[in-house]
């Protein structure tokens, strides 16, 4: 066979026939076509085909190793089989797959070389490998706020103290606010754990308003009928027993006494008038005892009593007259002689050419202990058309006309009226020995108090220590101070705290009965026949108990219609009571005359009526 250039094609990777081999990119020769560029392809030994002899194209390996499943050997080229996520000849190209719909992530895809993943943000958690959900991080972490709540929120969660507390995110407690360095309130602040209170001094007639912050006047709500008339003399104005109108009466020649005049009380005891001289010369004292009149007088020296007639202190006016007359002396009431007694004396004295008398009214020129038979000479009653010794009054008449508190309430009827100011004080006990043995001592508190308010606001009874505090209180308020809401209240307070309250309509112009009983180990507030709700729980009125029976063994004063200078916060109301108000002390009436000290302005006996129309609330 003759030498001829093969025509073996490029593109054969097998067997090529002989006679292909003259392909222009192959020369013959006698063994091989070889590929001129330096690939021989061998020849058969028929010499009929050319057979391939290129080397491994992947070997070396041309592909990326990280990437690449596995080379293929393509005879003369070769070809990388690409692991998922790459691409690329020899498969060295990363393939985003986060650019095509986000990987198919819910919130976050993250590319890296070959693969991909997904992720969540912040508070939340890959729930599959694609979809994420939130972190309920309250439950993932019981203990993740320390002594706050926690509240789970959507990718995130919160710690939260009650109201009144801020959390302290290092320490993960719940610290107290105090609101009062924030001056919330108009006058006096008292910062409460996770609270605080706002208090008014109600001495100064003002209470807390709607916003529980700032204070209003204390406007009564009940109208009271207090005109008072001009023509009247209040015989109980000076509650230290002096007299209230002081007379002296000069004659030229001797003159016997008259004294006549209209009379209205419900006070059973104190002085109408005194007629005579001196101490210790002759006189006459008229007064009530027991609701009857009694007569003391003194004679050259010898003194007598003398009590007859009805009782009179039923509230209706009467007329009443004592009359010197031939050595006697006639009491009568309406009229009727009640009392005559045989006397030996002038009541007028001999003075300098002149018959004088002093002649006092309400009250006597020396001290009640120098009476025949001591009395209380307070007297809670009302005099008109007056007439002494047949003279002209115009003088009296016009000093009790611009003299309000000298004037009598127009109408009245029985109890104790409190003006809104001032108080009573009295020293009473409430210790007593223990079934009879004299070494054990046992308390017990028991008060009835039957009110008419005017107002919604003000101090009935409070116990009163020597240091100014005030270990029992039972007064009017309206509002709760815990809940911060506006509503009338009777409440019996231990110091500043509310022990036992109930809700009542003050404002509707009719009388209540309160009713408190405190003993070692019970405690009741009853208004109406019902039951007070109790604001402690057992150990807390244990403990409020034995605050109140440890005060008891020392000094306290009982007051009554308010309160002394004690401070603002040492207890829930210091606004004085106003209205009408009578007191029992184990079912005995707490008689305002015989009291420490009574402001003037509280009538003991006597409370004008309520005025008819709507109520104002």
């Amino acid at each position: 066979m003759k030498h001829q250039q093969a025509s073996c094609v490029f593109t054969c990777f097998e067997q090529l026939p002989c006679d292909h081999c003259n392909n222009t990119n192959f020369i013959f020769s006698s063994s091989a076509c070889i590929h001129k560029y330096g690939s021989p392809y061998t020849r058969s030994p028929d010499f009929l085909t050319c057979v391939h002899n290129l080397p491994n194209q992947c070997s070396p390996d041309p592909c990326y190793k990280e990437g690449t499943i596995r080379c293929e050997d393509l005879k003369g080229d070769f070809y990388c089989e690409c692991k998922r996520g790459w691409q690329g000849k020899t498969c060295d190209k990363d393939i985003d797959e986060c650019k095509v719909q986000h990987g198919g992530c819910n919130q976050i895809c993250f590319n890296k070389l070959g693969s991909y993943h997904c992720s969540c943000y912040s508070g939340y958690a890959l729930k599959d490998s694609k979809t994420c959900e939130d972190i309920d991080e309250c439950a993932a972490s019981a203990d993740i706020c320390g002594e706050a709540r926690c509240k789970n929120l959507i990718s995130s969660y919160e710690c939260v103290c009650d109201a009144g507390y801020r959390y302290d995110e290092q320490r993960r407690t719940c610290d107290d606010i105090n609101e009062c360095e924030e001056q919330l309130c108009e006058q006096m602040c008292v910062n409460l754990p996770g609270s605080y209170t706002c208090h008014c001094d109600g001495r100064g007639g003002v209470k807390l308003s709607q916003d529980m912050n700032t204070c209003e006047n204390i406007i009564p709500c009940v109208p009271f009928a207090v005109a008072k008339s001009v023509k009247s003399l209040y015989l109980g104005r000076m509650f230290s027993g002096t007299p209230v109108i002081r007379l002296r009466f000069k004659r030229k020649q001797l003159t016997r006494l008259v004294a006549e005049f209209d009379f209205r009380t419900f006070d059973p005891e104190g002085i109408l008038f005194f007629a005579g001289g001196h101490q210790d010369s002759t006189w006459v004292v008229l007064a009530l005892r027991k609701g009857r009149l009694e007569l003391q007088l003194k004679y050259s020296g010898i003194g007598r009593v003398t009590s007859s007639g009805p009782l009179i202190n039923h509230g209706m006016w009467q007329t009443i007259s004592v009359e010197e007359l031939e050595r006697s002396l006639v009491v009568k009431v309406n009229k009727d002689a009640v009392m005559k007694i045989a006397v030996s004396g002038d009541l007028f004295t001999l003075d300098k050419g002149l018959y004088q008398l002093n002649l006092t009214v309400g009250g006597i020129p020396f001290k009640t202990k120098d009476l025949i038979v001591p009395i209380n000479p307070r007297l809670d009653g009302c005099l008109r058309a007056w007439n002494w010794l047949n003279g002209e009054d115009s003088t009296i008449q016009e000093t009790i006309k611009m003299n309000e508190r000298m004037q009598c309430f127009a109408v009245a009827g029985r109890g104790s009226f409190y003006p809104g100011r001032g108080f009573a004080i009295f020293n009473l006990t409430y210790m007593q020995p223990s079934s009879g043995n004299e070494t054990k001592t046992s308390w017990k508190i028991e008060v009835n108090a039957v009110i008419q308010p005017a107002t919604d606001t003000g101090v009935m009874l409070a116990l009163v220590t020597e240091e100014a505090s005030v270990p029992l209180s039972l007064s009017l308020i309206d509002y709760h101070s815990t809940k911060k809401v506006k509503q009338q209240f009777i409440i019996l307070a231990v110091e500043d705290t509310v022990v036992s309250r109930l809700a009542l309509n003050l404002c509707d112009k009719k009388e209540h009965s309160v009713d408190i009983l405190l003993k070692k180990d019970q405690l009741s507030l009853r208004v109406d026949g019902m039951e007070g709700e109790s604001e402690l729980s057992t150990s807390e009125l244990e403990d409020s108990l034995s605050i109140l029976e440890s005060s008891l063994q020392s000094a306290v004063k009982t007051y009554v219609g308010g309160l002394p200078d004690v401070n603002v916060t040492s207890t829930p109301v210091t606004a004085s009571y106003h209205g009408c108000m009578t007191v029992k002390l184990r079912s005995k009436a707490l008689d305002l005359d015989e009291a420490l000290y009574k402001h003037s302005d509280i009538t003991s006996h006597s409370c004008p009526p309520v005025e008819a129309g709507p109520t104002h609330l």
